[in-house]
């Protein structure tokens, strides 16, 4: 869209080709290509993939245990020591910090719109205890 065009058409219609523009942008960026290899590198791996999927299991009944107060603190160490061995994997460790390098990329990019608008975007479409 020329700058012309811009200026005649709907604010709108501006707004949604210029946020098309910025995902594409992103999508292009050095972080986010190396999320998409180093997630794709998690995919690849079914031992470590299996492994993740038992741990992520029993996080969870672990969590369901917790919220009802019924959690052992035992069983909570042990969870964070697995997860701690789990995180050793080098191909788990890529996809960690490659999705926090990405995370940084978009909390920056929501701070800039928020700029832009004058609001804390992170905040206004992050869910409760949203990421952002």
């Amino acid at each position: 869209m020329t700058s012309t065009q811009a200026a005649t058409a709907d604010p709108t219609t501006v707004a949604l080709d210029r946020a098309r523009a910025l995902a594409r942008a992103i999508g292009e960026s050095a972080p986010f290509r190396a999320f998409e290899a180093a997630q794709e590198a998690l995919e690849a791996d079914a031992d470590l993939g299996a492994r993740l999927q038992a741990f992520q299991v029993r996080e969870q009944e672990l969590r369901l245990s917790r919220s009802w107060g019924g959690a052992d603190p035992e069983e909570v160490r042990a969870m964070e020591r697995e997860w701690e061995e789990l995180a050793k994997h080098p191909v788990l460790a890529a996809q960690v910090a490659a999705r926090t390098e990405l995370l940084g990329l978009l909390r920056e990019v929501a701070g800039a719109i928020g700029e832009g608008v004058g609001l804390d975007y992170g905040a206004a479409c992050a869910p409760a205890g949203g990421c952002c």
